[in-house]
């Protein structure tokens, strides 16, 4: 039974439906979209990579040679950072900045520092036993050996060895001690030296160099027109889809 004309559904009507719906939507309906779209990424990829965060008050730069989202950041958080760091390049490119380093503390200043802290004190006192306990040890045998020459040298008598061959033992056995006392004194304090002045001479504040330019540049300008340009191809095609 042959169905009227009315009830005929001819095929992909409903994709015809659908493709005229689309064609009805204005142009600056779809440029207000991309608007959105463009402000929302500006906003989300301009901020500063340390503190995430972009103010008005301070220009993002991009003093380095990471790209993307790691691009920016502050002057003022990159020297923070720097210096908590003790660097002058960045981590994740390896660029070298051009700092200006100069010592953070004087070195009588430095010195109370170290010894205030818990871990160095520890390790100072732990040497101070070492050298109270070697001093002691080492300042009886060489009063030993002084008072008891005499008796040394009448005892070598009795069982044939000479009054030189007891004096030169006892000699080179004070010398040995002495020697070996010396050395780990000088051990001792050049490990707690060593490692005062190797951290005093890292600790230093950092004050980065920057070019002009680059606080005159604004990222967020350069991103702006990039999705200008984006945004007005997508305009110019969807103007051309409705024309046709």
């Amino acid at each position: 039974m042959p169905m009227p004309p009315s009830a005929t559904t001819p095929e992909g009507s409903s994709c015809n439906l659908n493709g005229r719906d689309t064609q009805q939507v204005s142009p600056g309906v779809i440029g207000q979209q991309h608007r959105l779209t463009r402000s929302l990424i500006s906003v989300g990829s301009n901020v500063c990579r340390i503190c995430h965060t972009n103010t008005a008050k301070e220009p993002l730069i991009s003093p380095c040679r990471c790209k993307g989202t790691l691009a920016y950041v502050h002057l003022s958080c990159l020297e923070r950072w720097l210096n908590q760091s003790c660097r002058t390049y960045c981590e994740l490119c390896r660029y070298c900045f051009n700092a200006v380093e100069t010592p953070r503390y004087r070195w009588p200043e430095s010195l109370r520092i170290w010894i205030s802290h818990p871990r160095n004190r520890t390790n100072i006192q732990s040497d101070l036993l070492i050298l109270t306990l070697l001093t002691i040890v080492t300042a009886g045998l060489v009063a030993v050996c002084h008072l008891g020459m005499r008796y040394f040298i009448i005892e070598g008598k009795k069982i044939g060895i000479s009054k030189l061959w007891t004096r030169g033992a006892i000699w080179f056995f004070l010398t040995a001690v002495i020697l070996g006392y010396i050395t780990t004194v000088y051990l001792l304090g050049r490990d707690q030296v060593s490692l005062w002045y190797r951290w005093w001479k890292s600790t230093v504040n950092v004050r980065l160099v920057v070019d002009p330019q680059l606080l005159r540049r604004r990222p967020s300008d350069e991103s702006f027109q990039d999705h200008e340009s984006h945004d007005g191809m997508r305009e110019t095609t969807a103007s051309t889809v409705d024309a046709s």
